[in-house]
């Protein structure tokens, strides 16, 4: 590539002539001899195999030539300063561009709201988010194309590194209506459930069955599963349309709850099921200050709701 022999000096001096129309004026800025200045035009005028001025009474006029190349070193050059710009006023303050990876509920209903709290006092730091589940995620990471992500429960590449961070409620609920047609004197017991008609994320019925197991102790229930969604929003809008009951994490039953949902949540036989989310990392990527700001932050913040759900 021509680009691989190119000197940034010449490009630089080039810009300061012609921008300038002299010699001179190129020196004074530069802070360099005028016979230094001749010497990187001549020598990128060599490298092209093109004139870029012709001297004319004293003076420096751009060929077709140069007129081409100019609005590209120009602004080559100013998307250049202005990233060292950023690269500098980072070490003094917040700043820059933070990516981050999160399962859609989890990242609208709780980091969201944690990250518009961190804006109010860094104003400069900015945000990119991805949405997806674990596999995805884990994926993003190990390209760089994310900074940290939070994922469920999964096995993780030995380059990642995983840091539980939260514990998010599994609630099975299902619409108050539709559970009033059910006969009153039934018991919340095997039997019960197996009644119920159900709606889960995919056909192995994985998370409906780890409720169940916990709650139970067995996962062999004959469960009427009559729909599947592969997203919780989806999910939920089939429980709140009491076309079952599902699973849904507790922040987001909170929220349905809050908007005017009918839910019933069914306690089972012990302490809330689980799924745990962690924050991935590359371990051997070098993060920003605002990235490693962020992160704490977040990791501060999940830390001290957990907290507060335990006591």
């Amino acid at each position: 590539m021509i680009i691989n022999q190119l000197n940034l000096n010449q490009v630089r001096v080039f810009e300061c002539v012609y921008r300038t129309k002299s010699m001179t004026a190129a020196a004074r800025e530069l802070h360099l001899t005028q016979s230094g200045i001749s010497q990187h035009i001549k020598s990128l005028e060599e490298f092209i195999g093109v004139p870029l001025f012709d001297r004319i009474n004293q003076r420096v006029v751009p060929t077709a030539s140069a007129v081409v190349l100019y609005e590209t070193c120009r602004k080559s050059l100013a998307l250049l300063e202005e990233a060292f710009s950023e690269i500098q006023a980072e070490k003094n303050q917040l700043s820059g561009r933070v990516h981050i990876g999160m399962p859609t509920e989890f990242g609208n209903n709780v980091v969201i709201p944690l990250l518009a709290k961190f804006s109010e006092k860094h104003p400069k730091v900015k945000f990119h988010f991805r949405l997806g589940y674990g596999a995805e995620m884990m994926g993003l990471i190990l390209k760089a194309e994310v900074d940290f992500a939070f994922v469920d429960e999964m096995p993780a590449d030995k380059k990642v590194q995983l840091d539980p961070v939260y514990d998010e409620h599994l609630e099975l609920c299902i619409a108050q209506p539709h559970l009033k047609n059910l006969p009153a004197d039934s018991k919340q017991d095997r039997a019960f459930f197996e009644t119920l008609p159900y709606v889960d994320f995919s056909k192995d019925e994985q998370i409906l069955r780890r409720w169940f197991s916990h709650h139970f102790g067995e996962e062999d229930f004959r469960l009427q599963v009559k729909s599947t969604i592969e997203d919780t929003q989806g999910v939920a809008r089939l429980v709140v349309s009491g076309l079952g009951a599902g699973i849904l994490p507790g922040h987001l039953v909170k929220k349905l709850q809050k908007e005017g949902a009918k839910l019933h949540v069914f306690t089972g036989k012990g302490v809330p099921a689980k799924n745990f989310i962690s924050v991935a990392t590359l371990k051997e990527r070098t993060q920003t200050k605002s990235v490693q700001a962020v992160f704490e932050h977040l990791s501060e913040s999940l830390e001290n709701i957990r907290k507060q759900n335990r006591a």
